[in-house]
């Protein structure tokens, strides 16, 4: 221990001694989103002034895929909308022979599988409001392979001035073996001609007119999704606790003390107690659940995500109504 503590403390005076030398060091700060601020990326609009800000966004996102994970509801709404958007599958078809050959190995080919990935592009098109697809080309054999972004990670759009449905560009961000990030290209940029370029296609709904950004489905009842699952985890404690009671013994003063000697412990379930009649009294209380009452607040909370659902009822939450 002690050479641990020698070989700690030599360490700081050789620091102090470099600092020394270095004629001491000026400390200045870096406003973040330029150069050097120590941040993986710089901040970013993340669409026009129409659009919501940034932090708001990513976390909306996050709670989405978060809800879609543990919600059982959050699940069920996002199924039922793929369901009824892809329902036994997309499939696209040409009359000339030559372009459906195309077709089919573009749709089932070896790298692609679309009929296995577009239920899952259209979930992610539901909980983030956006779905980042971009083509990779083989420039010999002219097929390309498509890979999806999670909208997650696009953290900057970048669009023709004075048109923003005209977009150019799409910036991912970066990580560790790119901090810089990676900049995608669309089918309206200048090098898009290129078929070594790989391009970016941006898919979004619930858009508001002049925002670059979607909106997803459960952003409206995500807060309500959250009050839900509280108030049954509540309703749940509270039936817990029905099972739970606690004993009063009524008894005359002179035997108490024996009394609490006795029942240090209380009685197991199902155990007799004798006691002289007039003696003593025991009296079980209980916690009052009105479960009648709370059925009511239960189902507006339903209906409160039901009606904030893309076009969902009761029904599809496994509940009748009238």
């Amino acid at each position: 221990m002690a050479e641990r503590q020698l070989s700690f403390w030599q360490r700081i005076r050789s620091a102090l001694a470099i600092i020394r030398l270095a004629g001491g060091t000026k400390v200045a700060p870096i406003e973040p989103g330029r150069e050097n601020d120590g941040i993986n990326r710089a901040w970013r609009s993340l669409g026009t002034d129409i659009d919501r800000p940034s932090i708001e966004r990513t976390d909306d996102i996050a709670d989405a895929l978060e809800a879609w994970r543990k919600n059982p509801l959050a699940r069920r709404i996002v199924g039922i909308v793929t369901a009824y958007v892809i329902g036994d599958g997309i499939t696209i078809e040409s009359k000339y022979a030559p372009l459906q050959r195309f077709i089919d190995e573009f749709w089932e080919h070896g790298r692609n599988r679309i009929t296995t990935r577009e239920r899952a592009w259209c979930d992610e098109l539901t909980r983030s409001g956006e779905l980042f697809l971009v083509l990779f080309t083989n420039p010999i054999s002219g097929m390309s392979h498509i890979r999806a972004i999670p909208a997650a990670r696009i953290d900057d759009i970048r669009w023709q001035p004075g048109d923003y449905e005209l977009e150019l560009e799409y910036h991912e961000v970066g990580d560790i073996m790119n901090p810089e990030g990676t900049w995608w290209k669309s089918f309206d940029h200048p090098d898009a001609a290129d078929p070594t370029v790989p391009i970016m296609i941006h898919f979004a709904v619930n858009r508001p007119v002049g925002a670059l950004r979607g909106e997803g489905d459960l952003n409206p009842i995500l807060p309500w999704l959250k009050r839900y699952s509280r108030w049954l985890e509540d309703r749940v404690r509270l039936n817990a606790g029905m099972r739970s009671f606690l004993w009063i013994v009524y008894a005359p003063k002179r035997i108490l003390a024996d009394l609490r000697t006795q029942y240090r412990q209380p009685p197991e379930p199902g155990s007799v107690v004798i006691a002289e009649d007039g003696a003593e009294r025991w009296e079980a209380v209980t916690p009052n659940l009105g479960a009648g009452d709370a059925q009511h607040d239960g189902r507006a909370l339903r209906w409160q995500i039901a009606a904030g659902g893309p076009g969902i009822a009761l029904t599809d939450l496994g509940e009748a109504t009238n």
